[in-house]
């Protein structure tokens, strides 16, 4: 499609990575006359790749910030600080903040609250991952916590991603240094651990079982209690210390819209990220319920990008130099991390220095765009 005067508005929803990235590449005047809105309550974001530094300390929290207004500013992007209230595709219009936004693309990607936070204790039994802000002060709650008791631990983090299994190796790493000593489990509805960082998988959970962490899989959380966990199989798992760390929720935004939408409420999207009705609404991240290559949480933001600037009849983007979907790095903890390139396996401290690099390397650009 090539840009013409039709395309006068792109609505970007939420400032999770693929719109951040998208907003960096219309910093440099993607097309001539075009409009950009972008609608979030946050003015800061926080990258949630660096959640694990965050929570040992290796990063400051002005590491992972990220402001969104200046970003905004810098690409010539008006802001609505508000929530998204109400999205009518059909009429191609959003209802935020007391505005009736018209558009003609629109990109929903908003980092949600943790999946689950509803369940009953949660909110009181239970430390949240999210957002990364709190990170420093979950920091020092979970440090409290272990010097408060000088008997044996039982740790249970409730989410196997990412998050879930970084956070596994630091906090059984601060229970070996305990006189008292202590164990983490990992508990996930999933068959297995890193369903969103497979190629890590096989590596991972072996040094996991080596350091002594364990696992309850297939098991869904229903309830959390002060001294236990509760699983939808009746059982339960004793525990100390519960720490959430599932994905975001996705925006109810979506399964009020009248798109269709997983059981979840993510945006049920084809191999571009488009809505499958055809509608002019891309998702990504939390938001997307994506199958295939597009499931990538790294490539996405690339691939929103492309899809827009092919409907405005803009240039694409460069390829990145580690390519979208081979490279998967995760934080051991203990100086190292583990990385998994087509052919190159390692844990070592060399990974460790590739990951930093690559988190600082996205929070730096989204400053110089």
């Amino acid at each position: 499609m090539s840009s013409d005067a039709r395309l006068r508005r792109l609505l970007l929803i939420g400032a999770g990575h693929a719109n951040l990235q998208l907003l960096r590449g219309l910093s440099r005047s993607l097309v001539r006359g075009l409009e950009v809105v972008v609608v979030t309550p946050e003015m800061e974001m926080f990258d949630p790749s660096m959640t694990s530094g965050l929570l040992r300390g290796a990063y400051a929290p002005g590491d992972a910030r990220i402001d969104v207004a200046a970003l905004a500013t810098r690409a010539g992007a008006r802001v609505v600080q508000a929530s998204a209230d109400r999205l009518l595709p059909e009429a191609r219009v959003l209802e935020a903040g007391g505005e009736r936004l018209a558009f003609d693309l629109c990109v929903i990607d908003e980092i949600g609250a943790p999946v689950g936070a509803e369940l009953p204790g949660v909110v009181a039994h239970a430390i949240p991952l999210r957002p990364a802000s709190i990170l420093p002060e979950v920091r020092r709650i979970v440090e409290e916590r272990l010097a408060a008791d000088s008997g044996p631990i039982s740790c249970t983090i409730v989410g196997g991603g990412t998050i879930g299994v970084e956070c596994a190796f630091f906090v059984q790493r601060l229970l070996q240094r305990r006189p008292g000593g202590g164990v983490v489990s990992i508990v996930d509805s999933a068959p297995d651990i890193l369903a969103d960082a497979g190629p890590c998988r096989d590596v991972a959970r072996h040094a996991l079982e080596r350091a002594g962490v364990c696992f309850a899989l297939g098991a869904r959380v229903v309830e959390v209690r002060a001294d236990r966990v509760v699983l939808a199989s009746g059982g339960s798992l004793p525990t100390d210390l519960t720490i959430w760390a599932t994905g975001g929720a996705p925006s109810p935004l979506i399964a009020r819209s009248g798109l269709a939408h997983d059981a979840s409420g993510r945006l049920l999207v084809d191999e571009r990220l488009r809505a499958r009705d055809d509608a002019p609404v891309w998702a990504a991240g939390d938001c997307a319920a994506a199958t295939g290559s597009a499931a990538d949480l790294r490539s996405q933001p690339t691939l929103v990008e492309r899809e827009v600037r092919r409907q405005l009849g803009a240039a694409t983007p460069r390829r990145a130099p580690w390519g979208t979907t081979s490279l998967c790095v995760l934080d051991t903890a203990d100086g190292r991390a583990i990385l998994r390139w087509r052919a190159v396996t390692m844990r070592s401290p060399l990974a460790w220095w590739i990951k930093r690099r690559l988190d600082h390397r996205f929070v730096s650009r989204m400053r110089e765009a």
